[in-house]
Order: structure tokens, then sequence, then C-alpha cells
């Protein structure tokens, strides 16, 4: 008897220190549904990956709807089968789309779930997912679908202003990211398995005018000295439950601390 109390107070003095989840069995059932719209970053490869290896070990389901096509010139671009069923079914909806304009019904639906405070993963581009721009062709919604071009300030609560170009000659994954300390409570960060630094792609999304209720989770910093940018952080404005990242490339997504960024980030949602 005096074992099995020892070792049950070792066991809880370990979870207080180190943080233990009970998450490899209170999600069995619950659905997560990825819409996906982009082949700039590779997420049409990397997601189903990422749902194998780190969701489906919880029982969690996922299904993906995938944009008809990535060409431009065709409408299937913006065409997305499946959308209603998808988030009747979901609990979680994971978005990585880059300028698509889904059908206006579609789009109102997904307005909806993210404006009723449902849990929402957006991921790189999604910061742009729907919006429109002159520049280039296809980049304005076809007749009967819809744009959201506010929805980086609308969602994100923040307003995206593009990325930094890629330093030639060095690495791809050369800019240091970090925990930031202010988020050390955040339920996010208290299921992360990783605590030290490590190095992401150098391509980092610029944001300005961030509101005060987001609270950043990981920031990064090119070089020693100067400015940090928020690269994940949750939106609770208005009742939102919404979580971005910016990392999202394939060497991304392939690195142990952003699939655990993620996959903590998925379970935060179905948590609520």
């Amino acid at each position: 008897m005096k074992k099995i109390i020892l070792i049950l107070s070792v066991a809880i003095t370990i979870c207080g220190i180190v943080g233990c989840s009970n998450s490899s069995n209170n999600h069995q059932g619950k659905k997560v549904t990825f819409l996906v719209g982009e082949h700039e970053y590779g997420t049409p490869q990397s997601l189903p990956k990422f749902a194998a290896q780190h969701l489906d070990p919880l029982g969690i389901e996922s299904s993906f709807i995938f944009a008809a096509s990535d060409d431009r010139t065709s409408e299937a671009c913006h065409t997305f089968q499946g959308i209603a069923d998808g988030l009747g079914s979901a609990d979680v909806l994971v978005i990585s789309t880059r300028r698509r304009y889904p059908l206006e019904a579609d789009m109102a639906k997904i307005r909806q779930w993210i404006d009723s405070g449902k849990p929402t993963i957006m991921i790189r581009t999604a910061s742009h997912a729907f919006g429109e721009r002159t520049k280039g062709e296809g980049y304005q919604a076809p007749s009967g679908h819809a744009s959201w071009n506010t929805l980086d300030v609308d969602v994100l609560g923040a307003s995206y202003q593009g990325h930094y170009r890629e330093k030639e000659g060095e690495n791809r994954l050369n800019v240091k990211a970090w925990i930031e300390e202010s988020a050390a409570s955040h339920p996010i960060v208290q299921q992360l398995d990783f605590s030290e630094p490590f190095m992401i792609g150098d391509k980092l999304y610029e944001y300005i005018e961030s509101d005060p209720e987001i609270e950043v989770l990981l920031s990064a910093r090119y070089e020693e000295g100067e400015p940090a940018h928020p690269v994940a952080w949750t939106n609770p404005q208005d009742g939102k439950r919404v979580f971005y990242m910016s990392p999202g490339g394939l060497d991304e997504m392939a690195l142990p601390q952003v699939q655990s960024l993620l996959k903590s980030a998925v379970v935060w949602g179905l948590d609520d």
C-alpha cells in the first residue's frame, strides 16, 4: 500500500513539473476537417501526413476538403466539394488556403463557423486565405463565389503585410523561434513537448496593428538585436477561438516542434 501511495505521489509531482495530458484517450470520435487550397507550401502533402502521424493515434478522425484544381485560369481553383457536410460534422476546422474564393453559400458557412466561436486553426497563407488582389490572373472571385479581404484583421487580429525575402546562399531554416515566457500558462504551450528555441524558415510574415487581445505564443527573430516577429498566436476577440501559425512550408512542417505546436493547437480546440 505504501508503494502504491509513493508511486502516485511521484506521478503527481512529475505531472506538476512537466505537464501531463490524457489527450491520448479523451478525443476518440472527434473530427477535424481540413480545408486545403494552396500549392506554394505543400500542405496538401504535409497535412494528411501530419494527421496520420499525430491525430489518428488519438482517435481523432480527419477529413480533407481539397480545391478541385490549382489552375488559376479555371473556376475549379475555387471549387471545394463538401464544405457544408464537412463543417456540419466537424469539431475543429483547419484552414490552409491561399487566395481561393469558395461559393457564396460556403463562404457564409465558414464565416458563421468562425464568428460563432467554433475552434479554427489557420496555417501560413490562411492569413489571406480568401483575399483578392489585382496582380495576376485568377485572383478575383468569380461570379457566385465570395472573397474575404479583411480576414487577417477580422479573424487573426492583425494586418498581414506580406513576407520577407529569403536570404540567398543560406540554410533555409535560419531564423530562431521560441516560446514567449508570457504565454507559459496557455493550454497550447503547456502541451508542447519542446522548450528550447528552434530554427524556422526565413520567409517570415510581417504583421502590424495587432489587436491587444491576441496572445502571442511563439516569436522569431532573424538576428540578435533585430525586432521579434510573432509566428503563432491565439485570438479570443469577440468570442472567437482562433489559433494561427505562420510556419507552414514542407521543411517547417517536418520539424518536430512545428508538428508538436499544431497537434497541441488541435487538442486545445477539441478541449473547449
